[in-house]
């Protein structure tokens, strides 16, 4: 797993959006190989192909933009919330997260675990309000289910309620 830290102060949308789009590269590039053979098949006149495969590359893509939205919401709240002092974007072949670094208070934590499978949620609105027939939208309804104690962000949702008022310390760097 790649890994890399980033201090807080130095978090601007640039550098969390490229360090969001290097954890995600290998599925990434996975879908950009399957974009462009979609594009070859309709060029050469292979349309049997075509349907089924953009198909399942708009799915696959609205499930990797839901992880990038689920994600980047995480980084906004840490980025927003005191105590924090770098953030780590961890990826690999088939996950990525950021792990928060330094000190937050129960609330904090509560709300920033919510912020990450809500916004992935609320950005299936439209999809779902669009193109109801193409159930694009349920693969951002699915990060809800990230909210349940056995996902990182439930584990961090119920660390933060049961301790409302109480700091919670979280990774630290080595000096």
């Amino acid at each position: 797993m790649k890994l890399s830290a980033v201090p807080i102060g130095d978090l601007k949308v640039t550098v969390a959006a490229k360090s969001l789009l290097w954890a995600i590269r290998v599925p990434g590039v996975a879908l950009a190989i399957g974009f462009t053979g979609c594009a070859v098949c309709a060029i050469a006149g292979v349309p049997a192909i075509l349907q089924p495969a953009l198909w399942l590359l708009i799915h696959a893509s609205c499930l990797l933009l839901g992880f990038v939205i689920h994600e980047g919401s995480h980084v906004l709240g840490l980025k927003l919330t005191p105590g924090i002092t770098h953030v780590i974007f961890a990826g690999s072949w088939l996950r990525f997260s950021v792990v928060p670094m330094g000190s937050l208070v129960g609330w904090q934590a509560a709300l920033i675990a919510l912020g990450g499978p809500l916004a992935a949620c609320v950005a299936g609105v439209p999809l779902a309000a669009a193109l109801p027939d193409q159930a694009f939208h349920w693969w951002f309804f699915l990060h809800s289910i990230f909210l349940l104690p056995p996902f990182g962000d439930g584990r961090s949702l119920v660390k933060g309620l049961l301790n409302w008022r109480r700091p919670l310390q979280l990774l630290q760097m080595d000096s």
